[in-house]
């Protein structure tokens, strides 16, 4: 089997799964959620994958790009039933599932960064982003997107230093198709897993964010930046930090940047 994707190829890989493929796609976000709104009785793990997507969304609206061949963009649609606020559940399934699957290959040199953030030795290899599709006020579908890269470069760019690729850390060549089959199983296990309360005890065993001094940059209310400590994550994925006065604030939706050690 050779390393690019094709319908084929990823039949072989995932057997029955099902699954949709293309070969450019701008997202695989907005195909799964129309997708799923289209068969709103799509089996639990129906997949979206793209060799190459353009306009992948990231949160608060960044554009993630994957090059063809270089990385995993998929998509996958779950059948959660869960309360809206309990929506943050599908992104640390997502978080634990990446790093399950990348563990065995670099050990304690992968984390987990609040809030949808893989890390590997402190550099991002993957982004993920839940999101929920809605009849009136019910939570239908829910897709979590998956960014994971595997070989691209980021030499003589401004990520060299805050991003990185599967292959450049583990210095091999590793085959896409065996990664994503085993991404797949670990996403469904713990997708079962989503109302359990074993899920949240590993995910804030894998998260690096706490107990470290950290910045926040808000994005709800265009507040000013700030400094504080991590200290703890709740049952729904909120991050509570204490200030340097002694204030413990709830943050919610936010960017996170990690103090050097």
């Amino acid at each position: 089997m050779t390393d690019t994707f094709s319908y084929d190829s990823l039949r072989q890989a995932l057997g029955k799964h099902p699954f949709r493929f293309y070969e450019r796609a701008a997202s695989t976000q907005d195909l799964a959620r129309d997708w799923a709104l289209a068969e709103p009785d799509l089996p639990s793990g129906a997949l979206v994958i793209a060799e190459e997507q353009t306009a992948g969304r990231g949160r608060q609206g960044r554009v993630w790009q994957t090059p063809p061949g270089a990385a995993l963009a998929l998509s996958m649609i779950l059948q959660p039933h869960l309360a809206p606020e309990q929506l943050p559940r599908i992104t640390m399934l997502g978080g634990v599932a990446v790093a399950a699957t990348l563990s065995p290959l670099l050990g304690d040199a992968v984390a987990l960064k609040w809030p949808n953030d893989v890390l590997i030795r402190g550099r991002k290899v993957c982004g993920i982003l839940s999101e929920a599709t809605w009849n009136g006020d019910r939570m239908g579908p829910v897709v979590i997107g998956v960014g994971l890269n595997v070989r691209v470069s980021f030499e003589g760019t401004d990520l060299a230093e805050r991003a990185t690729s599967l292959e450049a850390e583990l210095g091999e060549p590793i085959n896409r198709h065996v990664l994503l089959a085993n991404l797949v199983g670990h996403l469904l296990r713990w997708s079962r897993h989503v109302h359990d309360p074993a899920l949240v005890q590993v995910w804030r065993g894998w998260l690096k964010t706490l107990g470290r001094r950290v910045t926040i940059y808000p994005q709800l209310d265009g507040s000013a930046a700030f400094q504080a400590v991590a200290e703890s994550v709740d049952d729904n994925g909120t991050l509570w930090v204490r200030l340097d006065s002694g204030e413990q604030r709830r943050i919610i939706a936010a960017d996170v940047g990690l103090a050097e050690i």
